[in-house]
């Protein structure tokens, strides 16, 4: 019993796990979640966003996320 319970949980974390979705991605339309990632976002250049920064954005000054 042990063992299948051990083969169910490693399971279901496992497949928990394999989303691949990019930051960039916005949700489709109506979602009400907030899209979240596990790339972490660099400081902003001096000046804020430019051309360099990427489209999910870079962290400010004052900590938030802020867009080109």
């Amino acid at each position: 019993m042990r063992r299948l319970a051990l083969v169910a949980l490693l399971a279901l974390s496992t497949v928990g796990c394999t989303s691949d979705q990019a930051p960039e991605i916005v949700p489709a339309g109506g979602s009400t979640t907030t899209p979240t990632t596990s790339r972490t976002l660099a400081p902003c250049p001096a000046g804020g966003p430019d051309a360099t920064t990427p489209a999910a954005g870079c962290i400010g000054e004052d900590g938030s996320v802020q867009r080109p």
